[in-house]
């Protein structure tokens, strides 16, 4: 038995002539042929046999017909009476469920055993050497923003994403697990494995530079299996999707075909709605109502786990790819979540807690789901004619482009004197200013000057305390 994959590796490697990098190339193509090194950094490793899961125990059919699916596909070797390996590491079965889909998935849990002298596969991995930069939304937007309206989108999904690279052969052992008796093992990257992703996403860096050197495809973005094209309006959108559906029939690369969206003005990248006709940025309402519900059924308790707490902090930081000031009502909900160890922990929900999800939830509640594209590059409030200042003695001021307005410190202010920092004395002005002549900045990025070194970390920051 050797490594497979159904990627053609002949034509993979023609395509990949002229890349830059001897390395990368080297290490994808050698990898395809004769399979990925897991990362694992132990050579010793004790024979560990872990029981499955109860997500898996309690759905036995459900369990025996993916593992069956698997095997056909050449994903899985099994079954075998006895494991074929003198040295292994059976490791639980899972399934996951899709919160909305209800699709379930087979996951090999190689982060067990917990609080064992034997380690897990994935202890046994280095983080390191799997900390990857994924692409931003931000990314996608710049993009169109260049491009300007009506931009060509058009996306595309890799199937099967990561079964389709190898484990090298020697590495097989450490990816076994075991159903009603039978020993099974993975021969390709397992989800839920450390450094699957990091192994996977240099097949995608080479379909990009394929399609960027090779093709002339002007603009792409990936997020491991899932690919964003960009063309100018005046630029045919078909030609470049054409391009994309040849590169991958080419390389024998599968794709989703239903997960194939474009040419269009509007598509769904990333759960964000991007639309080029328009300019903005959606968060789809279904989503919005699921944060909603979210928040509500945490505010109905006086006290959540750990886990229950970073699910939330997971759809807030994801609705804040579009709310852009979301960022500055997360910080104290994260410092919240490490007061507790385990995510079976409970987290007292504190007063301050509660401030940030009721903020969360009006806005939530009556916002539209928009934010319109902003300018990629910033101007400068004196290009603007806009300057503030403040004194702590005197009061306050600003001026923009011949209106202005100046005033001593609020009446409430006085007997917070001495708890308040002159970085919250200069952002003040900043913010009456944005109140007042707000509407007239519309979709810029505005540089600020500012002579007060807190102040401007806190701008930029946008979660520190005052």
């Amino acid at each position: 038995m050797k490594a497979s994959t159904p990627i053609n590796i002949e034509k993979l490697e023609h395509e990949l002539q002229n890349h830059p990098d001897i390395n990368f190339r080297s290490y994808l193509i050698n990898g395809l042929r004769n399979g990925f090194d897991s990362m694992v950094k132990y050579d010793t490793w004790d024979t560990k046999v872990c029981k499955n899961n109860y997500s898996a125990r309690s759905q036995s059919t459900v369990v025996s017909d993916l593992i069956k699916k698997e095997c056909e596909k050449g994903f899985v070797y099994g079954p075998f009476q006895h494991s074929p390996f003198p040295r292994f590491r059976v490791s639980p079965l899972g399934v996951a469920t899709g919160k909305y889909s209800d699709k379930k998935r087979l996951i090999l849990d190689l982060s067990s055993p917990h609080n064992d002298e034997c380690l897990s596969v994935n202890d046994m991995i280095d983080k390191s050497d799997c900390s990857m930069s994924y692409v931003k939304i931000d990314d996608a937007i710049r993009i169109i923003s260049k491009c300007g309206r009506k931009a060509s989108l058009s996306k595309y999904d890799i199937s099967d994403a990561f079964k389709i690279c190898p484990y090298k052969p020697t590495q097989w052992p450490l990816f076994c697990f075991k159903w009603k008796s039978m020993y099974y093992f993975y021969v390709r990257l397992t989800f839920g494995c450390r450094s699957s992703p990091k192994i996977f996403d240099t097949v995608s860096q080479a379909v990009c530079y394929i399609a960027e050197k090779n093709y002339k495809v002007q603009h792409i973005l990936h997020l491991l299996d899932d690919f964003l094209t960009i063309d100018h309006p005046d630029e045919d959108g078909e030609r470049t999707m054409a391009i994309m559906m040849t590169i991958f029939k080419r390389l024998n690369i599968p794709i989703a075909s239903h997960k194939t969206v474009g040419p269009t003005t509007c598509l769904e990248y990333l759960g964000i709605i991007l639309d080029s006709q328009k300019m903005e940025t959606r968060l789809p309402d279904n989503k919005v109502q699921r944060i909603c519900n979210f928040i509500r059924k945490i505010l109905h308790k006086s006290s959540c786990t750990k886990r229950e707490l970073l699910q939330l902090l997971g759809h807030l930081n994801f609705a804040s790819r579009v709310i852009l000031p979301g960022r500055s009502f997360v910080s104290y909900l994260i410092n919240l979540s490490t007061t507790v160890k385990d995510l079976s922990d409970f987290v007292h929900l504190s007063t301050e807690c509660r401030t940030d999800l009721d903020f969360w939830l009006r806005f939530l509640s009556n916002w539209n789901g928009i934010t319109m594209f902003h300018e990629n590059e910033f101007t400068s409030s004196f290009d603007m004619e806009l300057f503030t200042d403040a004194a702590s003695t005197i009061g306050f001021g600003a001026f923009f482009r011949g209106k202005f307005f100046y005033s001593t410190w609020p009446l409430e202010l006085p007997s917070l004197t001495n708890n308040l920092s002159i970085a919250f004395l200069e952002l003040y002005p900043i913010v009456v200013a944005a109140l007042l002549w707000g509407p007239e900045w519309s979709c810029k990025r505005i540089l600020f000057w500012c002579d007060n070194e807190a102040t401007v970390a806190i701008v930029k920051k946008g979660d520190q305390k005052l």
